[in-house]
């Protein structure tokens, strides 16, 4: 009778098997198109605005619709599969039983098991196949979480193309010296996007980057970062190849105020203090006030502990630039690398950023991204970039006597103030 009853389990491992191999890719489906539901949601959230001011809700809500119906069949699917498997396997153990109780009848009408010993068996088989469905319960529910950690898992398990050398070691105190030497640069697979960049930066030189969109400003700023590495030549800080300095001692002592600055929603004083934790409070207000912002700062409901919401949202252009601004100073590193820190502002904006810029950029090596080439009149050198290479060099006055590329985008940036 033992034997009997262990006759459906090989029938219920196979079974097993063969739902797992089904089951697997199901709900890698449903998981992901859990993730696009997420994404068109907060996509959808963050360009509220765009949304409103094209009156494009009802678009929006039929592709939210689409996503949520995706998802929906991924999960049906699933369901399907689960609700043949389980009463499968439920049909199985009670097959076991019936087969036990067909030859137990047998047995007890002729004399060979008593009565009692019969229904103690079943009561026994009962305790038997129920831990067995149980536990394909519970492989349900594992099948699901291994779909859903293999998604977290991608995510944990991916490598950054730029690393640390085995060899690497802490940048000391650098001076700010910079040098390109013949770089050569492309993201991933693409076109080269920097053809033989080769350049110097003095300590405490400031150095201006100009030139069309997609001249290869930006990526310049980007290797200095360490964010990318060239795919040939190198650049070097104070005589060290990049690649030779630990990655987190390097970004340590660059600062960077982008475009589209980030911040944080959370109150004014952790975002300046995100680069500095350790920056005392007077720290704090001396760094707003070389930024020009503590005066819009003190206006605010509750000062330096005003919330600003998701990216800033509650405060303009300008004043979320100066907050940057402000952030990267209180963080006081050699080497400020400003990509386009005014190109979004207004004039009085652009203005008080640039009075504070004057007074941060003193001692420290600069480099600066501009569209506006007003903004970068005087630095001590203005590279020109056309196309990935540097096409004209020299400072505002040399540039404007050689009639070049630089003397033609000043031209247009007058022509466009005038009109």
């Amino acid at each position: 009778m033992a034997a009997l009853v262990l006759i459906p389990i090989p029938i219920l491992a196979l079974a097993l098997r063969h739902y797992n191999t089904r089951i697997r890719p199901v709900y890698r489906r449903v998981r992901a198109r859990l993730g696009d539901i997420n994404a068109k949601l907060q996509d959808n959230l963050s360009g509220i605005r765009v949304i409103q001011a094209f009156a494009r809700e009802d678009l929006e809500r039929q592709r939210f619709t689409a996503e949520s119906e995706a998802y929906y069949h991924a999960r049906v699917r699933g369901i399907r599969y689960w609700s043949v498997f389980f009463p499968a396997i439920r049909f199985l153990g009670a097959m076991g039983t019936v087969i036990v109780l067909g030859v137990g009848a047998m047995m007890v009408l002729e004399g060979e098991l008593s009565l009692g010993t019969l229904v103690a068996f079943l009561a026994y088989i009962t305790s038997f196949y129920e831990p067995i469905n149980r536990l394909t319960e519970v492989d349900n529910i594992f099948q699901e979480a291994i779909a859903a950690g293999e998604r977290i898992f991608e995510l944990l398990d991916e490598t950054s193309d730029v690393k640390d050398a085995p060899d690497a070691f802490d940048a000391p105190d650098i001076r700010g010296a910079m040098a390109f030497q013949h770089v050569y640069f492309r993201y991933g697979t693409g076109d080269k996007v920097l053809h033989d960049i080769s350049f110097q930066m003095a300590p405490g030189e400031m150095v201006a980057l100009v030139g069309p969109s997609g001249a290869g400003k930006t990526s310049i700023a980007n290797l200095i970062c360490r964010f990318y590495d060239p795919i040939q030549g190198q650049v070097t800080i104070d005589g060290y190849d990049l690649r030779q300095i630990k990655i987190a001692s390097l970004r340590r002592q660059v600062g960077v105020v982008l475009q589209d600055s980030f911040l944080f929603n959370n109150t004014i004083a952790a975002n300046l203090l995100y680069g500095r934790p350790d920056a005392t409070r007077a720290e704090l207000i001396t760094a707003a006030r070389a930024a020009n912002a503590h005066d819009f700062i003190e206006q605010l409901p509750d000062g330096y502990d005003t919330e600003i919401g998701e990216r800033g949202v509650k405060l303009s252009g300008g004043q979320k630039q100066r907050l940057a601004l402000a952030r990267a100073i209180l963080a006081d590193p050699r080497i400020l690398i400003l990509d386009e820190a005014t190109s979004s502002v207004d004039a009085e904006a652009e203005y008080l950023i640039q009075q504070a810029l004057e007074r941060v950029l003193k001692g420290r090596t600069a480099l600066v991204i501009a569209h506006r080439l007003s903004t970068i009149r005087h630095a001590d050198k203005i590279i020109v970039l056309d196309r990935g290479r540097i096409v004209e060099t020299g400072n505002h006055r040399d540039l404007l006597e050689r009639g070049g590329l630089y003397r033609q985008l000043c031209q247009r940036q007058m022509e466009m103030a005038v009109l």
